[in-house]
């Protein structure tokens, strides 16, 4: 066997958080968070009886949880209690005393950034009230369902925070996706109000949103009222006889709201996600369990200054959390939302996207807004890497303490990048640096499952590290049984629920069974793939759909990716299995290579024997197809089934919910160029 290069001594080093953040960290040291932990799990009535102490509740509970049963794996949460969402969110703060401190930053998307909209606490209470007002006079009542396609505007937040405030259920759709997807996340749950704007504003100029909806609203039959937000107040936007001006209707409404009174169990929000049948399924999130959960992984994990624990600091010079997800996605929900603003953190939302007007756009909010801990995808750092150092190096960034990433495995060269330019960390044999918080969950789960603790936790790149407190992960082989070997692929599942857990998938409960709690019984599944090493780290090895069998070898997709994208010349990569007459699969790789890197067929076998020596000779890409871009969803999830239908020269469906749509195209005439592929 050969010597390890020095890459692979760098990627198996721990790295350590600066050791200024333990100091004064809610959790002390490793000690600490393994009694904590080890509590969560043996007696997790008593844990969760003591973060509930953080919400306040109209009427008690009565019991913490109700326990789990061979039919019912999550069982029930804070049973009987009575509170409100939005009260816990915003009144409770102004009560309080804290009216005047701020709760929200809106951020717009401008050439110089000076359009903001700092909303305090009691101007938050306002608005949202006013909002409340006007969808009660359009009949909207407790348990009814809106449907919100609204672009990253604070009318988004506060139409959410209405709806909660008056027990209505939001179901959010992302801006970007189409109106055929709104309509369906419609009618699927029988929605009675559709908010929506008129237009949307992107890199500087409006483009449609409402006028997208002609012809497809009129055969939603649920729907009483389309509420518009005017964004650009353009005259021309198409006009449907159920329109209301929800600006103009806020606006003369009371700023005096009661809150409606919510049981524990009581939906909050349905958030549709993708499934494999390619049906979305509409998760539902109740009332209690989210938010003491959403609440508890926000102040452990990150450990900000808030105004339910200060620290020491005075509120206005709490910490400024930006997390740049959308708000159409769970991570928008939780940690721009909820968790904040439950906490009394300042949160920061920005409308825009990160490399317009310029590629620093991230960079400059952080120093204009002194932002403390920043939260984006590994997907956003690879597009911004590309692009140099430079776009990083001239802003301040010296307030910045944590660091994060979400929503897919951070893979060694972007995980480098962030900690090198952005976290300033050494290289050293124990390199120290800003933390990277590397958070693992799913819309699912509420909020994070997997994580490391920024102020505490040795990290190591590409690992989600430990479970969260209250959370029990089991490795399962084919045959449900527990897999001890270390550094063994294993199918990734819990075997205790947790209050964050979804309830359900609207209208379709037996989906909700047969998806997560059939195929392992007794333990909610994942659907990912997971080993752990020999030092009890966590690693995601991609999702167990994905897998890839190879002359029987069965591959995660994620780990065959991370072997091609740490290529010098590559930027990103999808694998999906193509048929092969000996082998049953081998590999068709999708690849991007970074800019100004031509896409040679010379290059082809570089990569090719590249991976070969990193990661041997199973895991081969044998056909290579270069693209300048990957078709993803809003959130920047590859949709490797429409890469598998081009791969094999099958119709792709419906991609109108892509991020990209335009990139189809392209993939499919350059499958056309490659002909028949023979072995």
């Amino acid at each position: 066997m050969s010597d390890m290069t020095e890459t692979d001594k760098e990627k198996q080093k721990k790295y350590y958080p600066l050791p200024e953040l333990a100091k004064n960290a809610r959790i002390k040291d490793m000690a600490d968070y393994k009694a904590k932990w080890e509590l969560s799990i043996k007696d997790p009535n008593k844990f969760w009886a003591e973060e509930a102490k953080m919400v306040d509740f109209m009427k008690p509970y009565t019991k913490v949880w109700s326990g789990k049963t061979d039919k019912d794996f999550i069982g029930k949460w804070f049973v009987d209690g009575k509170l409100n969402i939005t009260y816990n969110c915003v009144d409770r703060w102004v009560e309080k005393g804290f009216g005047d401190e701020v709760a929200l930053m809106w951020v717009y998307e401008t050439e110089k950034l000076d359009k903001v909209k700092k909303l305090t606490y009691k101007q938050l209470k306002d608005e949202v009230s006013k909002t409340a007002n006007a969808l009660k006079s359009m009949g909207v009542k407790k348990g009814d369902r809106v449907c919100i396609w609204l672009p990253m505007i604070a009318d988004l937040a506060i139409a959410m925070l209405a709806c909660a405030r008056i027990g209505a259920i939001h179901s959010i759709v992302f801006g970007g996706f189409s109106a055929e997807s709104v309509k369906d996340r419609i009618d699927d749950s029988a929605c009675k109000v559709l908010i929506v704007a008129d237009e949307v504003m992107r890199a500087g100029k409006a483009r449609p949103m409402k006028d997208n909806l002609k012809g497809v609203i009129e055969t939603c039959p649920s729907i009483e009222k389309v509420a518009v937000v005017n964004v650009t107040g353009n005259p021309n936007v198409y006009k449907y006889e159920k329109d209301v001006s929800l600006t103009d209707l806020a606006s003369k409404q009371s700023a005096d709201c009661p809150c409606e009174k919510m049981d524990s169990e009581d939906p909050l929000f349905i958030l549709y996600t993708s499934g494999t049948t390619g049906k979305p399924k509409g998760a539902v999130h109740t009332s209690a369990g989210f938010l003491v959960y959403g609440m508890s992984t926000n102040k452990y994990v990150w450990d900000y200054s808030c105004l339910l624990d200060l620290k020491g600091v005075k509120p206005a010079e709490r910490d400024v959390w930006y997390c740049t997800a959308d708000i159409g996605w769970i991570t928008g929900h939780t940690q721009i939302i909820y968790s904040p603003l439950a906490l009394g953190a300042i949160t920061v939302a920005y409308e825009g996207v990160p490399t317009w007007p310029h590629n620093g756009r991230f960079w400059e909010i952080c120093q204009k807004f002194g932002v403390t801990h920043f939260y984006t995808a590994p997907t956003a750092l690879r597009a911004l890497m590309k692009f140099g150092d430079a776009d990083v190096l001239k802003w301040d960034l010296s307030k910045l303490k944590m660091l994060g990433t979400v929503g897919e495995v951070c893979n060694w060269p972007e995980w480098k990048w962030y900690w090198k330019t952005v976290g300033k960390g050494t290289t050293d044999d124990k390199p120290v640096g800003r933390p990277i918080v590397d958070s693992y969950w799913q819309t699912e789960t509420g909020s994070y499952m997997m994580v490391n603790f920024g102020a505490i936790t040795p990290m190591k790149p590409g690992s989600c590290t430990f479970p969260f407190f209250g959370i029990h992960p089991v490795l399962l082989d084919e045959e449900r049984n527990p897999v001890s070997k270390t550094k063994t692929q294993s199918y990734f599942c819990y075997d205790l629920p947790w209050p964050g857990i979804m309830r359900t998938v609207w209208g379709q409960h037996e989906r909700f069974v047969d998806t997560y709690f059939t195929k392992f019984p007794g333990h909610y599944f994942t659907g990912d793939y997971a080993l752990v090493d020999d030092e009890g780290y966590y690693f995601i090895l991609g999702r167990a759909d994905d897998v890839i069998k190879v002359s029987g070898h069965r591959l995660g997709s994620a780990e065959v990716e991370s072997s091609i994208n740490s290529h010098p010349k590559v930027a990103e990569s999808a694998v999906i299995p193509y048929p092969h007459p000996v082998k049953g699969s081998t590999i068709f790789a999708y690849v991007t290579l970074k800019i100004g890197v031509a896409p040679e067929e010379s290059l082809k076998k570089d990569i090719q024997t590249h991976v070969r020596q990193v990661a041997g000779p199973a895991v081969f890409p044998e056909i290579i197809v270069f693209t300048e871009a990957l078709p993803k969803t809003r959130s920047g999830k590859i949709m490797r089934r429409i890469l598998k239908d081009i791969a094999e020269q099958k119709p792709s469906g419906n991609v109108t919910t892509l991020a990209n749509p335009e990139v189809v195209e392209a993939l499919i005439e350059d499958r056309k160029k490659l002909g028949e592929i023979k072995f």
